[in-house]
């Protein structure tokens, strides 16, 4: 494998034999790849000699550039319909292939299925492509009789038929060898691809996100990333699709970007501005930065307005969404509802901050992007007060503006707690966990977005 990956990379960045056997030779040396080894039949070996790394340098470019080569023939064989085979600047030539030199036949020949160079280790033979008249004028060979050979392995005992001139595992053409696999690969890609999109007779159904879409400007965080938690929440299946059913209806949009990038005269801001305009609805073109701007970013997690059809989330690099950790986010989550709800001042008072607050990084990214959304729910409620059910309390944020007749944290807050666990927030509250059934359906229904006034 480590070899492999060398000549790989040794000929996607045209590096030369001596920088290959330098980077080469030391993982080699650890690994115990150099110098005499026993093999599981009992034969002693040579491995990784200079020499050999040479051969596999040279057989790996060799292979690699006939194949490249293959596809330019194909490509250009309407003008340039013949191959004639020539020599290499080898100072002996093998009398199989001396006696190939100057043969003239058509692309499509299957002589070249075998015999295309290179032909065997250090064959540096070639073959240059002529149009119709030069063949003629060279002269069109006839199309030689292969004859094969019977070859045994000295150390294995494998016996095979090869061409003969030859050497065995090279009688076959590499640019055609590659070419049949991309086809396989296509093929494979196209029905894999109709599986999931279907066909432009029979399209399939798209898969609803609960984040329809999101624009981010951090590597380790994407839209993805959010609905894979989501979809993980236990027992939240039927308020996830009524929430993607809301976030569909009003195509919602999301904005993750970084802090740097969320004040108001930040050069980060300014950087992205184009990026985020020209993702946003055109009726948010008008609000330019204030879109995904605020005066003091180090103070919020996120936010949203009712003019906004997006919400903003601040992303930051100790965020790390993997495979592993979905179910463990998710499920803390949906614990944090009943431990907002357990943890209660001596006058009922709540004693966390939000519900996202104590959790990891990625759950509270999370938590941010419901809680945001869910004032977007508020609004397109109508941005009722909820005067007659905001009498308990899960967080103290959610308590902000109650005085002053602000009941936006409140929905937000407890939108999250309905969406994570409505089975504890309805033992908490039950007359608000039914208020918020009721508000999600009035939400999905609304036709604009509205706040309600302070009294």
């Amino acid at each position: 494998m480590d070899i492999h990956e060398a000549v790989t990379v040794a000929l996607a960045q045209g590096k030369t034999l001596e920088r290959f056997k330098a980077e080469l030779e030391p993982k080699l040396a650890k690994r115990g790849w150099l110098g005499r080894a026993l093999m599981p039949d009992g034969s002693v070996v040579e491995l990784g000699t200079p020499r050999r790394l040479k051969l596999i340098y040279d057989t790996n470019l060799r292979t690699s550039r006939a194949a490249g080569q293959w596809a330019r023939i194909d490509s250009h064989k309407a003008v340039l319909p013949y191959l004639r085979y020539g020599l290499g600047p080898s100072k002996e030539h093998r009398e199989d292939h001396v006696q190939w030199e100057g043969l003239v036949l058509p692309v499509d020949d299957l002589f070249w299925d075998t015999h295309m160079p290179p032909n065997g280790f250090g064959c540096r033979c070639r073959v240059r492509q002529l149009t119709a008249d030069e063949a003629k004028k060279r002269g069109i060979s006839e199309s030689p009789d292969l004859r094969h050979t019977t070859w045994t392995h000295k150390r294995t005992g494998e016996v095979m038929e090869v061409p003969e001139g030859v050497d065995p595992g090279w009688d076959h053409n590499p640019g055609k060898a590659r070419a049949s696999e991309r086809q396989r690969r296509d093929k494979e890609k196209t029905q894999a691809f109709e599986q999931t999109v279907g066909t432009a007779d029979k399209p399939a159904p798209l898969p609803r996100r609960v984040v329809p879409s999101a624009l981010s400007t951090l590597k380790n965080i994407d839209g993805e990333d959010i609905n894979r938690i989501l979809e993980a929440i236990p027992g939240a299946a039927e308020r996830i699709d009524k929430l993607r059913t809301f976030t569909h209806t009003k195509g919602m949009k999301t904005l993750i970007i970084k802090q740097a990038e969320m004040g108001e005269r930040n050069r980060g801001a300014s950087l992205i501005r184009d990026r985020v305009i020209g993702y946003l609805d055109e009726e948010q073109e008008r609000y330019g930065r204030y879109n995904y701007t605020i005066r003091n970013p180090a103070r919020v997690g996120g936010f949203t307005a009712d003019v906004f059809n997006h919400v903003v989330v601040k992303g930051n690099s100790k965020v790390r969404f993997s495979e592993r950790n979905v179910e463990k986010v998710a499920s803390s989550l949906k614990a944090s509802v009943k431990e907002a709800a357990g943890q209660r001042g001596p006058d009922d008072s709540p004693r966390r901050w939000t519900l996202g607050t104590g959790l990891s990084p990625e759950a509270e990214l999370v938590a941010t992007w419901v809680h945001e959304v869910g004032h977007q729910v508020h609004f397109w409620a109508g941005g009722e007060r909820a005067e007659m059910v905001a009498k308990r309390f899960l967080s103290r944020y959610a308590m902000s503006g109650i005085s002053m007749g602000d009941f936006y944290e409140y929905h937000a807050e407890h939108f999250c707690a309905w969406l994570f666990d409505r089975d504890a927030f309805a033992e908490f509250d039950p007359e608000a966990a039914d208020y918020f059934d009721r508000l999600i359906d009035k939400a999905i229904d609304g036709k604009e977005r509205k706040r309600h006034d302070r009294r």
